[in-house]
């Protein structure tokens, strides 16, 4: 694991730990310059079974990565809408692990056919976003170890973003596609 890596999660975990204990973060000093960069990133926490429990992010890199980091892992564990917050019990009791995902710089791609796409998944395993008429979807990396097949990524992305996929097919041509790499890393909250 890279320095900076290490680093990140460590930052992660005083961000979630400072929800508990006050000031663990208040004469942090940055040590690894990559983390002043402008990134976008997710935080996501799982359970030991890689259940995911708590997930918050930002696509558009406008803070240093080391800001959102700080917001997005506070947030993740006490304010994702889907679960309940994290309690100081489960962070005791439980074998919780951190994940944190950075995000390249988005990438717009436009496709002239719904085949050309399917085709550019097969071969990429990118993490794309549609976006049609003002509404937008993107997945996790990790959809591609659940979702085998481009056909099913692509209409479970549909879906997500809760466009009618008869009018995805014919408005294809009005569709926005972007991709974006990323660099995952993750380790047990109890290690870091």
């Amino acid at each position: 694991m890279k320095n900076y890596q290490k680093e990140a999660l460590e930052i992660a975990k005083k961000s979630i730990l400072e929800y508990f204990w006050e000031d663990l973060l208040k004469k942090y000093s940055i040590q690894n310059k990559e983390l002043l960069e402008k990134k976008a990133c997710f935080v996501t926490l799982k359970s030991f079974w890689k259940d995911l429990r708590w997930c918050i992010w930002n696509i558009f890199p406008v803070w240093s990565l080391y800001d959102s980091i700080l917001s997005n892992a506070k947030s993740s564990a006490f304010h994702d809408p889907r679960f309940s917050p994290l309690t100081k019990d489960e962070l005791e009791n439980n074998d919780l692990f951190i994940e944190i995902t950075i995000l390249s710089e988005i990438q717009e791609k436009q496709f002239s056919n719904i085949k050309e796409l399917l085709q550019f998944l097969r071969d990429n395993k990118p993490w794309l976003i549609i976006e049609l008429d003002n509404r937008e979807a993107t997945f996790l990396p990790s959809v591609w170890h659940e979702i085998k097949s481009e056909e099913d990524f692509l209409t479970h992305l549909i879906y997500k973003a809760w466009i009618d996929i008869n009018k995805f097919i014919s408005n294809f041509s009005k569709v926005k596609t972007s991709f974006y790499t990323w660099e995952e890393f993750w380790e047990y909250f109890k290690d870091i």
